[in-house]
């Protein structure tokens, strides 16, 4: 019964945060996933496994059942948006809870020893100058140059606080996601570099080495990440003790302000219904405070406080440690046969695969009877990019298996490995060549360009993989990880959508392409491109559609200030102003 109201309670604190951030952001908003992945993870979390699921199935049913009731009297568009936009980042929620749930870690903070009152202090103070730095250069809406000011601060404060300062190198991703606000026009990195950045920040101090094949430090990072959430009262805790001293005064003075405050705004309004002057002077400054007072702002604040609180968390918790329960370690034994058969039968399969591909694909022979060469190079790339994780999944599955396995069985398994991942790279070429196809036909792709950079990222960690299999002694999740997180770094980096931009328009000047219509999608990083488009045409129509472009990108109702300042908007301003 108690999953079953969980899962209700989930449903309505998902519904009444829908309602709450759709009558404050009018777009979608970082913060809007931020607040619905939380409360997730918070209700799904649960002591059985089955216990979660229930509570994620009621919590599912009963969040459609709600809004649907509630649309048929009042329906709102703004909340089905704000709905799609954070219910992936409700799912996403699903994998920690899962593993909070399974392994069930004991999270709780080990003083070993006693927290000296100056460190409270400089922690305190760390905590207020996060929350207001946050709310001041990452809040505001399209920040730019603002957010590597608030790395900047960060590594700062960090310095003269960390425990480790070896470990602050994991500030230097967060930093490349920052200077991608400061850079880029686009925005479809900000919401993942967020999360990617407070992962990184949590797990700034966890105790983590190559050459252990263990996969420990995965549930540790997740402890790591929720960890801090359990510090957030610490805070307010020291602030009482530290001035435990001058609460008395501090009361009297309180208690004074509740005293006086009504009768002061009694007597305003009596004075103000006496003199004309005097009202108008009260009414203009009540109108101020009134303007100035915005649920928004209100809503900045709160997002700081929680920053501030998070990273002092995060501080508190590399100082004084974070126990976690331990299990015992089962060795696992599997029967060295059968996996061998089995490796041998999927081999044969792909053995036939390779032997076509190589064939027909890479060295062009005939076909058979009504298939053309480019529809045959086309079809079926996702289909031999999912076959390629499946393939390292296997390989890493059966490493795990047959770790502590000596003998010529064991043997036989590191040969049938290596030749699966032969295979693998063959059907990596395979599916980079088909994707090069498609690019060299209709053009590069925000799709297609990312592709072909985890391929190429891909191919790197396949040759760790060949190193894994005759020597398992290092992590090879570690050198994933190591591998996706520089990917994303140089996704952040790369100019993406000028250089996409730079080949439609290259093909549509060559005439082969017949329009340029993905490119208006694109953002300001487009701009060089599109001028240099400008140049070279004469088409009145294309002319007015690039003007129109830039205009529409570079345009906003939002005040300008320093923290908002952008190089791409910039750049793009300067060209739309030249080309006028």
């Amino acid at each position: 019964m108690k999953p079953i109201i969980k899962g209700f309670l989930l449903a309505l604190a998902l519904m009444y945060c829908n309602r709450f951030l759709g009558s404050i952001f009018q777009y979608p908003h970082m913060l809007i996933c931020i607040v619905f992945f939380s409360v997730t993870a918070a209700f799904l979390v649960s002591e059985k496994i089955s216990h979660l699921f229930l509570c994620g199935f009621t919590g599912l049913f009963s969040l459609i059942i709600l809004e649907f009731s509630v649309a048929t009297f009042s329906p709102h568009v703004e909340t089905l948006l704000i709905h799609l936009l954070g219910m992936p980042c409700c799912f996403l929620a699903i994998p920690p809870a899962i593993v909070l749930t399974v392994k069930k870690p004991k999270i709780h903070l080990r003083e070993e020893c006693f927290v000296e009152q100056t460190f409270k202090i400089k922690l305190l103070i760390y905590a207020a100058i996060t929350a207001c730095t946050f709310t001041l250069f990452v809040m505001p809406e399209r920040a730019g140059i603002s957010v590597p000011f608030f790395v900047l601060i960060q590594a700062i404060c960090l310095w003269f606080l960390v425990p480790n300062r070896k470990r602050l190198f994991l500030l230097i991703p967060v930093g490349i996601f920052s200077l991608n606000c400061f850079f880029s026009g686009s925005h479809i990195w900000r919401i993942s570099n967020f999360f990617v950045s407070a992962i990184l920040f949590s797990c700034m101090f966890l105790n983590f080495s190559f050459f252990s094949s263990s996969l420990k430090y995965l549930t540790e990072a997740i402890c790591r990440f929720f960890a801090p959430l359990t510090a957030f009262t610490l805070p307010f805790r020291w602030v009482s003790e530290l001035t435990s001293g001058k609460t008395g005064l501090i009361k009297r003075i309180l208690l004074a302000l509740l005293l006086a405050l009504p009768c002061a705004l009694i007597l305003v309004f009596i004075l103000s219904h006496a003199d004309m002057v005097f009202s108008m002077k009260t009414e203009s400054v009540f109108s101020r405070l009134t303007d100035g007072f915005r649920l928004h702002s209100v809503w900045l604040i709160l997002c700081g406080i929680c920053a501030g609180l998070y990273a002092f968390g995060c501080l508190y918790t590399a100082h004084v440690g974070v126990a976690l329960s331990e299990k015992e370690k089962k060795s696992i034994r599997c029967d060295l046969m059968i996996v061998n058969i089995f490796l041998a039968v999927i081999l044969a399969v792909y053995t036939l695969f390779v032997i076509i591909q190589f064939r027909y694909l890479f060295a062009g022979d005939t076909l058979p009877s009504g298939l053309s060469y480019t529809e045959y190079a086309r079809k079926g790339f996702f289909e031999l990019l999912g076959l390629t994780g499946v393939n390292i999944f296997l390989i890493l599955l059966v490493i795990h298996l047959t770790r502590e396995s000596e003998g010529i069985w064991t043997k036989i398994t590191r040969m049938l490995l290596h030749y699966l991942c032969a295979v693998t790279v063959v059907l990596l070429i395979s599916s980079f060549y088909r994707m090069y196809l498609y690019t060299a036909d209709d053009g590069l792709t925000r799709l297609r360009f990312f592709v072909m950079g985890f391929l190429v990222f891909e191919a790197i960690g396949l040759l760790f993989t060949f190193l894994y299999i005759a020597k398992p002694k290092f992590s090879i999740t570690g050198v994933y990880l190591t591998l996706a997180l520089t990917y994303y770094c140089l996704l952040n980096l790369v100019p993406t959508d000028n250089i996409i931009a730079q080949n439609q328009i290259d093909k549509y000047l060559v005439g082969e392409r017949e329009g340029i219509d993905y490119v208006f999608t694109l953002s300001t990083d487009a701009a060089p491109a599109m001028e240099a488009l400008y140049a070279k045409t004469n088409d009145t129509n294309l002319h007015a559609q690039i003007l129109t472009f830039l205009s529409t990108k570079t345009a906003s109702d939002i005040p300008k200030r320093w923290q908002r300042y952008n190089l791409s908007h910039t750049h793009a301003s300067e060209v739309l102003n030249d080309l006028k």
